[in-house]
Formats: C-alpha cells, sequence, structure tokens
C-alpha cells in the first residue's frame, strides 16, 4: 500500500488544503503506478497528515516552530 506522510507546523494548512494535497498526491501515485506497472493501486493509496507540536521537531539539530 503506498503511504504518503506530509507532517507541517500546526494550522499550516486549511481543511481545504489538506484536502486539496491529499487529492493531489493519490491522482499522482496512482498515476505513477497505472503507467509504470499497469496497476490501479487508487483505492489503496494512504496519505496522512499530521501536525507536530510547537518546538515538535528539528531540522540539523535545530529546533523548528
Amino acid at each position: 500500500m503506498p503511504t504518503i506522510r506530509l507532517t507541517v507546523p500546526p494550522g499550516d494548512l486549511s481543511d481545504q488544503q489538506k484536502e486539496a494535497f491529499i487529492e493531489r498526491m493519490t491522482d499522482t501515485v496512482s498515476q505513477f503506478y497505472r503507467e509504470e506497472k499497469d496497476e490501479d493501486v487508487r483505492e489503496f493509496v494512504n496519505v496522512r497528515i499530521a501536525e507536530t507540536a510547537e518546538t515538535g521537531y528539528a531540522i540539523g539539530g535545530e529546533v523548528i516552530g
């Protein structure tokens, strides 16, 4: 099952933007599998958007958020 995970700061995306992201990523992954493997995986594409707590993640040792 193809899985996409996106972590964003709290409130970074509205509900509409999350919906749009999910739809676009599902379409993109589905299209890739159709073209490359001749498989229809749309119903199995799993997209997860997580909002991290403020100061809940770091890049290169520097706390972000």
